[in-house]
């Protein structure tokens, strides 16, 4: 199966792993697209452990069109984007003919640590200006408009003003962004934290839909379901996807499976089908060009130490500390005014949203946090014995 690089990326299809390469190959016949996650080929250590040539790739983008994915922009984060991040993506999409991009909605990085956890933004007026802002600063980096996808989070942010599907309706309003579906994260987030997923659905921009994702998860021992990427899509998940494709002119949707691919006939199901779904709602080929959201007004240039934005930028910095410094914890857990407010400018409300965050979840992920840190300095510390012993031996020879 051979493709123009300017066939329209449209269909199902399958998040692209080189660990899986020679699969993806033999079933490509059963796949519509491809998404290519972008820090696996513009980070190098993570090039480092796989296709470093990346003839894989190109054999990959030669036989299916393709989407890409990023991970680490933390569009959310009150601070000035990574230029490396947003010029790498850029070279890579043009580099390689890929038009279409997403990124998910959230922050997960600030001060230089990236939790690599993907934390909701408060479903606030406040951090939709903040987006907007971020968002049109990205797209004008990426020379092009791209998807939004919404998340599956461990706690909302308590005390916010709307609801998270008006968040993201007013979001659209403010932008051009179109929205990434995450259906599964829907399912998610809507078991975990209580609320109806179809009225979510009925409340969303769905004419803003572009892209869906679906995933398959496990539920944890409190009954909770986590987004793992690594067992197949849940029987629930089904009927709302179908209602999604349904409702939605959404032209592109992607099976993510980040583990546990054996045996791969499995994966494969899936996305069969999710295709026999998509094509039930569907034509064979697209009448019109792919989904384009309307243009909407530029923003107002990214400034990150703006005073409206003082709220927002401090409760992350803060939320941030308590989830990856343990000195730090314990001292706001002493007095959470005084070193919320020695972090930054920050009001009695959100200093209260702080103290409000699930206590039992932020516990969770901050041992998380530090188990992972101590398993880290283990690894760099058996590293370097192994670097000094080799050398040694070689001096002895």
């Amino acid at each position: 199966m051979k493709h123009s690089n300017h066939q329209l990326a449209r269909g199902v299809g399958l998040a692209y792993r080189h660990v899986i390469h020679d699969q993806v190959m033999r079933f490509a016949d059963r796949l519509d697209l491809l998404e290519i996650t972008t820090e696996d080929y513009i980070n190098r250590q993570r090039r480092l452990r796989g296709d470093t040539d990346l003839h894989l790739l190109r054999e990959a983008l030669a036989t299916l069109p393709a989407t890409a994915h990023g991970l680490t922009l933390s569009i959310g984060s009150v601070q000035p984007p990574s230029t490396s991040y947003l010029e790498g993506t850029r070279c890579f999409l043009d580099q390689h003919q890929i038009e279409t991009f997403s990124e998910h909605l959230a922050f997960h990085s600030m001060d230089g640590t990236d939790l690599e956890i993907f934390l909701p933004m408060p479903f606030d007026e406040v951090a939709i200006q903040w987006l907007a802002r971020s968002y049109n600063r990205a797209s004008e980096a990426l020379g092009r408009p791209f998807a939004l996808e919404n998340v599956s989070y461990y706690f909302p942010i308590p005390h916010c003003e709307l609801q998270e599907a008006d968040f993201l309706r007013r979001l659209t309003e403010e932008t051009n962004c179109s929205l990434l579906l995450d259906v599964t994260n829907i399912f998610n987030n809507s078991h975990n934290h209580g609320y109806d997923a179809i009225g979510f659905i009925d409340r969303l921009p769905l004419e803003r839909v572009s892209q869906i994702h679906l995933a398959g998860g496990h539920q944890t021992d409190d009954g909770l379901w986590e987004d793992s990427h690594s067992a197949p899509v849940m029987e629930p998940v089904w009927p709302l996807f179908e209602e999604v494709i349904r409702r939605t002119t959404a032209e592109i949707v992607i099976l993510e499976r980040d583990s546990k691919f054996d045996p791969f006939e499995t994966v494969i199901e899936d996305v069969d089908r999710a295709r026999a779904i998509f094509y039930r709602h569907r034509s064979e080929t697209p009448a019109t060009k792919a989904h384009q959201p309307a243009s909407a007004v530029a923003p107002a240039e990214a400034d990150p130490q703006a005073p409206e934005f003082d709220d927002l930028r401090t409760f992350q910095r803060v939320l941030m500390a308590r989830l990856s410094d343990p000195d730090f914890r314990s001292a706001f857990e002493r007095d959470p005014a005084r070193v919320s407010q020695e972090i930054g400018p920050i009001s009695d409300q959100w200093i209260q949203r702080l103290k409000d965050c699930d206590p039992g979840m932020m516990g969770w992920l901050a041992g998380g946090w530090d188990r992972t840190r101590e398993e880290e300095a283990l690894f760099e510390q058996d590293s370097e014995n192994n670097e000094w012993a080799a050398w040694a031996a070689q001096l002895d020879s």
